[in-house]
């Protein structure tokens, strides 16, 4: 499989893993349907991007995902690089006013993706504080 077809295939398979799990969203007390979760891609605010989860490596034996992003062709325009455990809290979901993926992870910390003039996605990490964080995201992680 492909495209858009290929993450969303693998993303199925995670979905059992992850309720099997636990693994609940941060934000819980949240809209859990503007979160990003194994089988429920969500589009960014331009509706011209998918954001969607991708199965990682295993690593010390616990299964791991990716944050993908797919533009309207299928194309994936960004894969992460750093696998979130699947048994730690995570959550990824867009900025409401702007195509701007956020990554929150107990795991490996939070992180924002931007598009780049270029037509680069590139991860930035937010660390160890939230200040740099919009109001929004702040309020998901409870800060």
């Amino acid at each position: 499989m492909g495209g858009i077809l290929r993450p969303r295939a693998v993303a199925t398979g995670v979905a059992v893993m992850v309720v099997l799990s636990g693994c609940q969203p941060l934000g819980t007390d949240h809209d859990p349907e503007r979160f990003v979760r194994p089988g429920a891609p969500k589009v960014s605010p331009s509706k011209i991007y998918t954001a969607a989860v991708d199965q990682g490596p295993f690593r010390d034996g616990v299964e791991t995902w990716v944050a993908v992003i797919i533009d309207e062709s299928g194309a994936e325009v960004f894969h992460d690089d750093h696998p979130f455990d699947a048994g730690h809290e995570t959550s990824i979901t867009w900025l409401s006013t702007e195509d701007q993926l956020w990554l929150l992870s107990g795991d490996v910390g939070s992180a924002h993706v931007d598009r780049h003039p270029d037509g680069r996605w590139v991860k930035t990490t937010v660390s160890p504080d939230v200040d740099g964080m919009p109001d929004e995201i702040r309020e998901l992680l409870g800060a």
